[in-house]
């Protein structure tokens, strides 16, 4: 595995928001497949739950709509095509 070192100095993306989400978008899916690879199921869990949090932060409406997302994941429901949140 290659040796993962992030430097949150070197990040300055140039372009519109597509651009940024696209770039948004790779970082995740790598830190994602980086997650998988962690062999300790606690680990993983502790990592993801960070994440989670780091992304929130103090965002009370973003609080309340990851939490809806969870519970529907929890329940199935976003296996329910007719199931609107």
């Amino acid at each position: 595995m290659d040796d993962f070192e992030f430097n949150d100095d070197e990040i300055e993306i140039e372009g519109g928001d597509e651009i940024k989400l696209a770039e948004i978008y790779k970082v995740a899916n790598k830190l994602i497949k980086l997650l998988e690879e962690i062999k300790s199921f606690e680990l993983r869990e502790a990592v993801a739950l960070m994440l989670i949090k780091e992304l929130i932060g103090d965002d009370k409406i973003l609080l309340g709509i990851a939490t809806k997302m969870l519970q529907d994941l929890s329940y199935g429901f976003e296996e329910d095509e007719s199931y609107v949140s």
